[in-house]
């Protein structure tokens, strides 16, 4: 995989990944091997990374053995889409299993100062949608691969459009809504901006969310 990931051997599985067998079902107590690891990158100054990219569906797909997106076809390097936030949580239990770490989404204060990329500006990466973000602004009709866009000054991509991210953030204090950031392929270029906030019950599911990965680090 070339953009984003390393693979981390199963911890339940070295047998069988020795053997050449690999299982269909991907469960807490014996995985599928091996686990694609999003790239991450330590924001300075703080106690976190975040992924450098967006999960992507071939990583998605090493963890839960299933590809949900709409557009399968764009490839294993485009964001995994129409996931919803308890699919998430799902993921990431399987995936820290797996690893034995403790990734999560990002919390929105972090998702927005990593976002800015140590400079204040209209979208993740500067004040030009167009060398940042994939939006609707160009008839754009789908996802794209992560990465294709210019990177923000922390070395993060697609942070405003591609795909909207999910956060751990509640609406208004209401924890079965929860909160994206980030804008999509679907959206506008307003949509987009570091400053946009929209909010969908934890079970939907669509073609324009996807997320990206967190970790505090000690």
């Amino acid at each position: 995989f070339c953009l984003s990931a390393y693979t981390v051997p199963a911890r339940a599985a070295e047998d069988k990944q020795a053997a050449g067998i690999t299982d269909t079902k991907p469960s807490l107590n014996e995985a599928i091997s091996p686990v694609m690891v999003p790239e991450m990158v330590r924001i300075p100054g703080k106690n976190y990374e975040i992924g450098k990219y967006e999960v992507t569906q071939a990583e998605w797909r090493s963890v839960m053995g299933d590809n949900p997106s709409k557009f399968g076809k764009c490839g294993d390097d485009c964001p995994v889409e129409r996931v919803s936030w308890d699919d998430i949580q799902s993921y990431l239990q399987i995936l820290n299993a797996k690893t034995g770490s403790e990734y999560r989404l990002p919390t929105e204060d972090e998702w927005e100062f990593a976002c800015y990329g140590g400079i204040q500006s209209t979208y993740c990466g500067g004040d030009d949608v167009e060398k940042v973000a994939w939006t609707d602004s160009k008839g754009n009709e789908q996802t794209h691969p992560v990465g294709q866009k210019q990177a923000n000054g922390y070395g993060l991509y697609d942070m405003s459009g591609n795909v909207m991210e999910w956060t751990n953030g509640c609406w208004n204090e209401d924890c079965s809504r929860r909160v994206f950031r980030g804008g999509a392929w679907l959206y506008s270029p307003w949509d987009a901006r570091v400053s946009y906030r929209i909010m969908f019950i934890t079970s939907i599911r669509n073609s324009s969310g996807g997320f990206r990965l967190a970790r505090t680090i000690p």
